[in-house]
């Protein structure tokens, strides 16, 4: 295939994995704030500011895309609590900056979102369930799906929630638990915050499909195993063979976070399973193949 797919924030965990499951079918730019991931080499590389109007058009009109991967945001849920006028400049303001860019033309948007977009008290969520976020970055994030809706080019919104994968970032909650208990460190872990985990090997792939079958409209896409924090960090350390004991359940409330936190959340994926055909999988087979380091 010959289609230009442009990646925002791709040195992220998912971003790497996007690039491994697309390089061998499409013709790729990958771009971000800062790039800091050498493995980004596979694959035309540049920086671009998604908050700098100017740049996001240059970008764009000289690559011209005929697919347009939208990663790049601010997902610190608490900085976004602190500096919410920066939140908005990214997330938001960045995403009408790249609609602007791509409107007049034929490029299609693939617009990674949350379920941070639920107050998560009757999770896990359907794509017809309403949105009532809780938390400042919840909020940038469904406005940030509104200008998607409401651009001029054909759209795909994909929700998804808690990534991990194979990569060294420092989001990755994979990375803190296996280290953190290897060092032999004791790690506090919610046992009150349910969602069901994503591979991001999986959302990749998944995404593919959506690019492939030119899919259109909101999916939503998650591991097959709803459970809790506590319940995740301990299936990590049993796939690494490392102790368990040191995990200590906490609860929500003892963290004292700045930003409210969805407790019942995730999201369902009978409309993307039924309608798209596409796979979800269980944490276990996941998990071995992070071990294992496989990214896509």
């Amino acid at each position: 295939m010959n289609k230009r797919i442009l990646i925002t924030g791709a040195s992220g965990q998912l971003g790497r994995s996007i690039i491994e499951e697309l390089q061998p079918h499409f013709n790729i730019l990958s771009t971000d704030l800062i790039i800091t991931d050498h493995t980004l080499s596979a694959c035309p590389v540049v920086e671009m500011d998604i908050g700098n109007k100017a740049a996001v058009q240059q970008v764009v009109r000289k690559y011209e895309p005929d697919v347009l991967i939208h990663l790049a945001a601010l997902t610190n849920v608490d900085g976004c609590e602190r500096d919410k006028e920066e939140a908005w400049n990214v997330n938001v303001r960045g995403t009408e900056h790249l609609l602007d860019a791509i409107g007049g033309s034929d490029a299609r948007i693939v617009f990674v979102s949350t379920d941070y977009v639920f107050d998560g008290v009757n999770g896990p969520y359907a794509e017809d369930a309403v949105p009532s976020p809780i938390n400042y970055y919840g909020k940038t994030k469904l406005a940030a799906e509104n200008e998607v809706r409401g651009g001029r080019n054909s759209w795909v919104i994909l929700r998804t929630n808690v990534l991990y994968g194979a990569g060294k970032s420092s989001a990755s909650f994979v990375r803190w638990v296996t280290e953190s208990l290897k060092m032999g460190n004791q790690i506090s872990v919610v046992d009150d915050q349910y969602a069901n985990p994503t591979w991001t090997g999986a959302l990749a792939e998944a995404i593919k499909l959506l690019i492939v079958l030119n899919s259109e409209g909101l999916f939503h896409y998650g591991g097959s195993d709803f459970i809790s924090r506590h319940q995740f960090a301990l299936k990590i350390a049993e796939i690494y063979n490392l102790d368990k004991s040191l995990i200590k359940k906490i609860t929500t409330e003892e963290l004292d976070q700045l930003a409210k936190r969805p407790m019942q959340s995730g999201l369902t994926t009978d409309k993307i399973e039924d309608t798209v055909g596409i796979r979800t999988y269980g944490i276990d087979y996941c998990l071995r193949k992070v071990k294992e380091g496989v990214v896509a």
